[in-house]
């Protein structure tokens, strides 16, 4: 009988306690939700059209040609701005494209991804721009399909919120920092981190560094997941598409530097040879951890930005600096530990590298070996994403906040030039 009032005290007072838990065991918690978006091959194509300037709402990639400025609209289209007087930019016209994030131009022709398709368009008039022609389907491994032959949807990308939900500790999600549920993705903002061309000759122009497209003489360069293609772009209102090179899966940038092609992907670097810029072939490559990787070159040396984030499925925020001069063997010169790196210039021994949440720093690069020791400035008050140096009076700075001209000629005085807000509606 004893036995018997002890098993039924313990039995209650592990139910109290099970109740107790139960009642207590929820987790407030912040997400940032991404939600896919996907359209019809026949909507993309459709929707292309000229338009007012108008806010910029979701800045991607940047494009200086001339006095102009391209901001891309992330998946919408690309925003046309004079910007000849850098302390008032002018917006004149907005190109509505489906699927857009990357530009280049050649004597007055802007070329601009349609999700698979290659657009020209020509821009001689940037208040109003005129379509040209339409390469179609050369871009496809970089999107995802859906559906057969007769009924294909493309997937763009994704739409991002925040939201709080509240964890039941009997929630499968309940200790997880990503997860899906209703077709989204989740991930804990604990744990989510938001994720250029040299000076180029007067009938280009300068992109930022997480560009995908090139111009180099007659050849326009892009690259697509796996692959680098080339375009006939000598009479640059006709481009005609040449050979595709294979390079390596998840391949993400492209920086032309002089008869080379330098090549960021998620586990490394690559250098393609572009003597024959018909086909260039692979000479090397310079491999690092799993990450998502921009490319700026300076001289004979390679500086290489690695961050983590839901995009790049890892833990890595540094800064490699890598010695080219050898170009068929590339070699680490040092890493450095960075908080969350992205786009990056240079310019006269100067580093200027955008961090994301974390803002925007100045590093001296006279001694490659010691640039840990020569931060010159750290400007925390903004989101930097990108960043393209016309002069040190002059760098133009791209984030989740808007567009920002800045004056760094002191870089313990940096001053704003002009800024272009993001408007929320």
């Amino acid at each position: 009988m004893q036995k018997i009032v002890v098993s039924l005290v313990v039995l209650l007072m592990t139910m109290s306690w099970s109740s107790c838990l139960k009642d207590d065991c929820t987790s407030h918690r912040t997400f940032i939700r991404l939600d896919p978006i996907y359209k019809s091959l026949d909507a993309i194509r459709s929707e292309f059209s000229i338009g007012v300037a108008r806010d910029l709402k979701n800045p991607g990639k940047i494009y200086v040609y001339g006095n102009y400025l391209l901001i891309n609209e992330i998946n919408e289209g690309i925003h046309i701005i004079d910007n000849s007087n850098p302390a008032h930019p002018v917006p004149l016209s907005f190109v509505v494209i489906s699927g857009n994030k990357d530009m280049a131009v050649k004597e007055n022709v802007m070329y601009a991804d349609n999700a698979i398709d290659l657009l020209a368009i020509d821009i001689s008039d940037p208040e109003s721009p005129k379509f040209l022609k339409r390469v179609d389907g050369v871009f496809q491994k970089y999107y995802g399909w859906v559906g057969n032959q007769g009924n294909q949807s493309i997937f763009l990308g994704y739409t991002k919120s925040t939201e709080t939900q509240v964890l039941d500790c009997s929630d499968p999600n309940f200790n997880r920092n990503t997860f899906q549920r209703g077709g989204g993705l989740w991930f804990s903002t604990d744990a989510f981190q938001n994720g250029g061309s040299s000076a180029a000759k007067a009938a280009t122009g300068i992109a930022g560094s997480l560009s995908r497209f090139g111009v180099v003489g007659d050849y326009l360069y892009a690259i697509d997941q796996s692959e680098l293609h080339v375009f006939y772009v000598d009479q640059p209102k006709d481009p005609k598409k040449g050979k595709s090179v294979q390079v390596s899966w998840n391949i993400e940038t492209l920086f032309p530097y002089k008869d080379k092609l330098f090549i960021g992907a998620q586990n490394g670097m690559y250098i393609m040879d572009n003597k024959n810029p018909e086909a260039p072939v692979l000479l090397s490559s310079f491999t690092h951890a799993r990450a998502c990787d921009p490319v700026f070159v300076d001289g004979d040396i390679a500086y290489i930005t690695l961050k983590d984030g839901s995009e790049c499925t890892n833990f890595i925020n540094e800064l490699d600096v890598v010695d080219i001069s050898t170009i068929t063997s590339p070699r680490l010169i040092k890493k450095y530990p960075m908080q969350n790196p992205h786009g990056l210039s240079i310019l006269d021994k100067t580093l200027y590298l955008c961090e994301g949440k974390f803002g925007f720093k100045v590093y001296g690069v006279e001694d490659n070996k010691t640039i840990d020791k020569n931060l010159k400035a750290h400007l925390t008050a903004f989101h930097a994403y990108d960043v393209i140096a016309i002069s040190k009076a002059q760098l133009i700075v791209v984030g989740e906040n808007g567009l920002m001209q800045l004056d760094a000629t002191d870089p313990k005085n940096i001053k704003s030039v002009s800024i272009i807000p993001v408007v929320k509606n």
